[in-house]
């Protein structure tokens, strides 16, 4: 098709129509307006539409709205580019908080003091400042996505500031109480919970990790994917990002654990005989098949209120992990690596807080070097 072109509907009604280009899927984009008046006004507002699409402020319009733009369209879109449990997040925000506000709104007639009704409404019923910066968050990264998709010519949300979240304190273990965790842990948790302990891998990663990636004589595993709750289907994922997918370093005495464990599972893999799935699982529970995480989670609860931890969550034994090495003196670099995170910058920013000392260092640190001397 050509750049552009004009049709008469009836009688001082004309459609025009634009080549918007391609979206990411590679799908041409058709930009149409409808107009009224001559055929030189049609003309002229041909002639502005072909310069919106220059400039890049062309927009698709049509009756699509909010709602069905999130629903049918961006949640789909991020289905395989996001953690199954961020999707459930991300559904549950568009259906719960923000569809039922302002769903109904055409996409194209979107503007900032909608998205202000649903930071509104949320916080005049007291949800959480961290939810309502989320349904923010939602809104925003959906509706860049209408941007480049041509369906929006401007972000609605950039005109809307969201509530500040003031960030959670993290409970972290001490390490008498990890120690104490770990020791009350027995039978089908023992390695799971040790690995979480001494690993600071997540809780996917422990329960999707299989002996193939685990050299006992290195001592080092590798992590390769991750067990996870799709839609209340169990189901082995491939991490996302090159920085998850990565090897970590095994204590000996965690080396040692893991040969007596292999060795008790042969044991119960010769006993179960046909019975045994064969999935190569470091962890399993108890005739070779995948342990369910909500079970894991849940006998942790257990375990901690055992131990005098009843606060303790398992995600906590990652946290314990980053601090005692980060207090150690190990390079936020290295610990970043070994978590798994984004960047070393958003592993400063979770755990400095949980560091007072490294001021004292910072001080102690230019004293030695130029204050005696200076």
């Amino acid at each position: 098709m050509s750049r552009g072109h004009l049709t008469q509907r009836s009688t001082g009604s004309w459609t025009l129509q634009a080549s918007g280009g391609f979206d990411d899927a590679g799908k041409r984009v058709r930009i149409t307006r409808t107009v009224r008046g001559s055929r030189r006004d049609a003309e002229r507002e041909l002639t502005k539409l072909l310069r919106e699409v220059d400039t890049g402020t062309a927009t698709a319009n049509g009756s699509t709205t909010l709602s069905r733009y999130l629903e049918e369209t961006w949640l789909p879109h991020i289905d395989t580019r996001v953690r199954p449990t961020t999707l459930r997040r991300y559904t549950s925000l568009v259906r719960v908080q923000i569809s039922p506000r302002i769903g109904r709104v055409r996409l194209a007639k979107l503007r900032p003091v909608h998205i202000q009704s649903v930071i509104d409404g949320m916080l005049a019923e007291c949800a959480a400042p961290a939810s309502v910066l989320q349904a923010h968050r939602v809104l925003s990264s959906a509706l860049s996505q209408a941007v480049r998709w041509q369906l929006l010519s401007v972000n609605p949300c950039a005109a809307v500031r969201p509530p500040r979240a003031d960030r959670r304190p993290l409970r972290v273990p001490t390490t008498d109480e990890t120690r104490t965790i770990v020791r009350a842990a027995s039978d089908t948790y023992e390695v799971p919970v040790l690995l979480c302990a001494t690993t600071g891998m997540r809780r996917g990663e422990v329960l999707g990790l299989q002996w193939s990636a685990v050299d006992l004589d290195a001592g080092k595993l590798h992590v390769e994917r991750t067990l996870q709750k799709v839609r209340g289907e169990v189901r082995f994922v491939t991490p996302k990002t090159d920085r998850s997918r990565r090897s970590i370093s095994l204590p000996p005495s965690v080396v040692e654990q893991l040969r007596r464990h292999r060795k008790e599972q042969a044991e119960r893999r010769l006993l179960a005989g046909p019975a045994w799935s064969d999935l190569d699982l470091v962890v399993d529970r108890g005739d070779g098949k995948h342990l369910d995480p909500d079970t894991l989670s849940h006998a942790y609860s257990r375990i901690a209120a055992v131990a005098g931890v009843p606060t303790a969550r398992l995600h906590d034994l990652r946290h314990a992990f980053a601090s005692t090495l980060l207090v150690a003196g190990v390079h936020p670099k290295v610990v970043s690596e070994a978590l798994g995170h984004s960047s070393v910058a958003f592993t400063m920013d979770t755990y400095q807080h949980l560091l007072p000392t490294m001021g004292d260092q910072i001080a102690s640190a230019i004293e030695t070097a130029l204050g005696a001397n200076a």
